[in-house]
């Protein structure tokens, strides 16, 4: 009786021990799942070069066709100029895309030099090439280049010509430039990474004075992008899975814990009620070794020991019991005339 009395303490008990194994369980998966994250930083870097050559006019101080870049320039013997544009982007890592770019020209009348910056009287865009696509694949540096040759006494005489039906104190510049548009795919990047960029070379129109000069800006810009990445370790693989286990086999031990428990239960509900009736109703309940055939008599199962009794008040004969050999049924039964009236008390159908 000792065990059995502390049987309930021990089943809860174990019960809480396994509640604590389900939450570490989690934890740990949880600490599993969680893998440890790094920045990763791509950066492309331009390293690009501007180059021209300033063609004469012909004329009778300069043999040389052309002059050189980084030269001071009398504007009114210029014929053409050949500007060649060399894009490069150095990757921090392997990388692949395209760069799609084009060239165009723009020529503004500029107020005076007193004026504000980038206050303008007019300007007017012409576009000297169709876009086209350079692709590159796995490589860490990838470059191209483009030339054109601009006509700067067309473009001069256009302005001329602006100065002539508006008489206004004006400049006059011609900035002809490469836009090319940056598609870069990453390894570790979701997305395309994408990013604009420019070359210009800049010339002053309708200028007679020898300090005529040529500005380029080469565009040598540094573009970064971050992202985050986690970092697949085996080690958080086996914690994973350690937590994933301590959760299963928490799951299982409660269930046969649980299964225990409901054993216990009917087990001793099963001995309670059968001790309480075998006392209460000793001196009518006769003990029998051998269970007789009753397939004879015209059998009334009924539901309660209650209503047994209520059968033998009328016809005041023993009840017969017979438990079987695994002590988990017990049969009441009144035999009468060829009549039996039978209650089955089953172990399995009590506590549920």
């Amino acid at each position: 009786m000792k065990k059995q009395s502390d049987a309930p303490r021990k089943i809860a008990l174990k019960l809480i021990l396994i509640g604590l194994l389900f939450v570490f369980g989690s934890v740990v998966f949880l600490i599993g799942s969680q893998n440890s994250n790094k920045e990763i930083i791509f950066s492309s870097t331009g390293d690009n070069a501007v180059d021209y050559r300033v063609f004469l006019k012909e004329n009778d101080f300069f043999e040389e066709p052309f002059i050189g870049a980084g030269k001071t320039y009398i504007t009114s013997l210029i014929d053409h100029i050949d500007v060649d544009f060399k894009y490069v982007e150095n990757f921090s890592e392997e990388a692949s895309g395209e760069f799609t770019y084009y060239l165009k020209a723009i020529i503004s009348a500029d107020k005076t030099e007193n004026a504000k910056d980038n206050e303008i009287f007019w300007t007017k865009e012409y576009q000297l090439t169709e876009p086209k696509t350079i692709t590159f694949d796995n490589t860490r540096q990838s470059s191209f280049n483009a030339s054109v040759s601009v006509d700067y006494p067309y473009y001069n005489s256009i302005l001329e010509s602006f100065r002539e039906q508006y008489p206004v104190a004006s400049d006059g510049t011609i900035k002809v430039s490469l836009v090319v548009e940056d598609v870069i795919r990453a390894t570790e990047f979701k997305d395309p990474l994408q990013f604009d960029s420019e070359l210009n070379i800049s010339l002053p129109l309708l200028e007679k004075a020898v300090e005529a000069k040529i500005d380029v800006e080469t565009g040598n810009r540094a573009h970064e992008f971050a992202t985050n990445s986690s970092i697949k370790n085996p080690i958080y693989d086996f914690i994973k899975l350690l937590g994933i286990g301590m959760v299963l086999l928490s799951v299982v031990l409660a269930a046969v814990v649980v299964i225990k428990r409901r054993v216990f239960i009917n087990r001793n509900q099963y001995i309670s009620t059968l001790d309480k009736i075998l006392e209460t109703n000793d001196s009518i309940i006769t003990n029998i070794e051998n269970m007789p055939n009753l397939s004879k008599f015209q059998k009334f199962e009924v539901q309660t020991f209650d209503e047994l009794l209520d059968a033998y008040s009328e016809i005041r004969l023993p009840i017969n019991f017979y438990q079987n050999k695994s002590g988990t049924e017990s049969t009441f039964f009144i035999t009468n005339d060829g009549i039996v009236w039978i209650y089955c008390l089953k172990k399995r159908n009590l506590g549920s």
